[in-house]
């Protein structure tokens, strides 16, 4: 019965004529734009299918469109191109299998359904005017898309497989194949007017891919859209197709074969105020933009933002790109700006540019806020372009020292400072921050922000570093005069060299009980040292020059309400009178203990 069924739609459908050869234009005569409008959106929902349901092959007879919705079932939807209302529509189970392309032949008043699964060299006939199916037909090749030009009286089909394509004659007898372009898409359907070729593909942007009757590849059309192309066809100089993202949606896009192709750049103020008239571009040649006139009460242009009209997505950065690109804008990191007067030409190549002002305050706020720590500091208004002199620090930390002042910006709650292996400082977001930036005091600063507050606050770091267990004290950078050095974990045993080199504000150096060690030049050149005391204990291991270039006419080693001085010969205390004053503090403290046990037996 099958059998008798495509032998029937063989004979009604297929005519033995002379195939018309009609010229092809010339390659280099095809210019394509294209700016996709939406027509009708979930058109699942016609056919009663969820939103995970995709339309596959489309088609139309020039009063209606044909779609099929494929989700499992196939059910083929029939609309009124006048009014896009659902005239009919008929559900199947798997006759038609993946129906992933469908064309009409108006001569037999015939859609053929490229079934592209599970049989793909099989076509199946559909009466446009009840859906119902006429007939089948088995090619000799197989083909995942189908598209029939009536003017030449013959089909396009894309081989399965491949990007290859092939015409065939009234009988589907394969006149000549074709190797297609590569691209990287997926194939979808195809399409075919009088002069050209068309094959759907998607992914990235999706994309029309042109050739001609010569199988000449010449051209491949982005259509700015990341949802998933599945289809074309055409009324005249209008194409269509559908988008599936979690629904299905029609679109209707533009395909011209003009010499010159041209786009419009509006220019829209944004939060600001006046007219400006839009500017005409000829592609490919290099125009103009106009100068910005429009205003807005305390701000200043410092550019235009660009977005484009097929998908509103504008030119900017992403994180850690180097090129720009066209972007949602959630995705944008940093805007590509034009300026004034720069020149455009192949911004795009379908659709329009809308060109907005980047609004920049004319001044901000530059704010302080301490921190936890003590003291006050009055905020500064700043003019956008003037530098702005970092003041001297007004805040103070107990037992920290003042490292610099960090920056955080308000309006997109980021900070300045550093990325990870990065050099230059830059606002970055916390997740991206590795290291802030620490403004010192006189330290200049420009342009902090295009609009809102700045808040410095203070940076301050503990005025000791210990090594990892906690056993030495590597470095004292702090402001105290009278130095009492913690001891956090109980366990500092060692004073290290250079732990107080080159101090000239302390006076005075309380030592912890746990110190066993003080290492050569542990304090060198602190010229207003005059005290050093010893709680409850003096260093086993004390270095000959723990103070050495010290500048004051002696320092006073004291342990238990003793007091021992250190002379000086030319400049540096005597090393014999070192050693004498650590063996007499020694003694001192044998006498101690002696004096104590004694007192003790009394």
């Amino acid at each position: 019965m099958k059998r008798i069924l495509s032998l029937i739609l063989c004979a009604m459908i297929l005519t033995a004529g002379v195939i018309v050869s009609l010229p092809a234009s010339a390659a280099d005569d095809f210019y394509t734009t294209a700016e996709l409008l939406e027509i009708k959106e979930h058109i699942e929902d016609d056919a009663g299918m969820n939103e995970y349901a995709t339309v596959q092959g489309a088609c139309t007879d020039g009063k209606y469109a044909y779609f099929a919705v494929q989700n499992g079932a196939t059910v083929i939807l029939k609309y009124s191109l006048k009014n896009w209302e659902l005239v009919d529509s008929k559900r199947y189970a798997g006759e038609l299998g993946h129906a992933n392309d469908m064309t009409y032949n108006p001569a037999r008043n015939l859609i053929l359904v490229a079934n592209n699964g599970p049989d793909y060299k099989l076509l199946t006939g559909i009466d446009p005017d009840t859906l119902e199916i006429r007939g089948t037909a088995k090619l000799k090749i197989e083909v995942y898309s189908i598209a029939y030009n009536p003017a030449r009286d013959i089909y396009v089909a894309g081989i399965s497989g491949s990007y290859n394509f092939a015409l065939l004659d009234n009988r589907f007898k394969v006149i000549k194949k074709f190797k297609g372009r590569d691209t990287g898409y997926t194939r979808q359907g195809c399409d075919c007017d009088d002069d050209y070729i068309y094959f759907s593909q998607s992914g990235g942007d999706n994309a029309v891919v042109v050739y001609d009757y010569d199988g000449r590849y010449v051209d491949i059309v982005s259509l700015g859209h990341n949802h998933e192309v599945e289809n074309l066809f055409h009324i005249g100089s209008s194409f269509y197709t559908t988008l599936h993202y979690y629904g299905n949606s029609v679109q209707r896009l533009g395909l011209s074969k003009n010499r010159q192709i041209t786009y419009n750049v509006y220019y829209d103020p944004g939060e600001g105020y006046g007219e400006m008239k839009a500017t005409r571009v000829h592609y490919g040649t290099n125009t103009p933009l106009r100068a910005n006139t429009f205003k807005k009460a305390n701000y200043f242009f410092g550019g235009w933002r660009a977005s484009r009209s097929i998908d509103g997505k504008y030119l900017g950065y992403r994180k850690f790109a180097g090129v720009s690109e066209w972007l949602d804008e959630e995705d944008v990191y940093e805007y590509d700006l034009y300026q004034d007067m720069d020149t455009v030409a192949k911004t795009v190549k379908f659709g329009s540019i809308t060109l907005t002002p980047f609004w920049i305050r004319d001044q901000y706020v530059i704010r302080y806020d301490p921190a936890g720590a003590e003291g006050w500091m009055p905020e500064a208004t700043v003019n956008y372009y003037d530098d702005y002199y970092i003041p001297e620090n007004g805040y103070e930390m107990s037992g920290y020292i003042f490292a610099g002042f960090t920056a955080y910006r308000d309006y997109d709650n980021k900070f300045y400072g550093y990325r990870k292996n990065g050099k230059i400082a830059e606002w970055l977001e916390p997740q991206d921050l590795y290291k802030k930036h620490e403004f010192k005091p006189g330290e200049t600063v420009s342009s902090l922000t295009y609009d809102g507050v700045v808040t410095l606050s203070p940076e301050f770091r503990f005025a000791y570093t210990y090594s990892d267990d906690n056993s030495a004290l590597v470095e004292y950078i702090g402001y105290e005069e009278i130095v009492d050095i913690p001891n956090p974990s109980g366990n500092l045993k060692t004073i290290a060299t250079g732990a107080f080199k080159d101090n000239f504000i302390f006076t005075e150096l309380h030592i912890p009980e746990t110190v066993e060690n003080m290492e050569p030049q542990a304090a060198k050149t602190c010229s207003l040292l005059e005290r050093v005391y010893f709680k409850d204990n003096f260093p086993n291991h004390y270095a000959d020059d723990c103070f050495v270039d010290c500048e004051t006419p002696s320092v006073l080693i004291d342990y238990d309400g003793r007091l021992i001085h250190l002379g000086y010969a030319g400049g540096s205390i005597d090393a014999q009178f070192v050693r004498f004053t650590a063996g007499a503090m020694r003694l001192a403290l044998s006498q101690h203990h002696t004096e104590t046990e004694k007192a003790a037996a009394e």
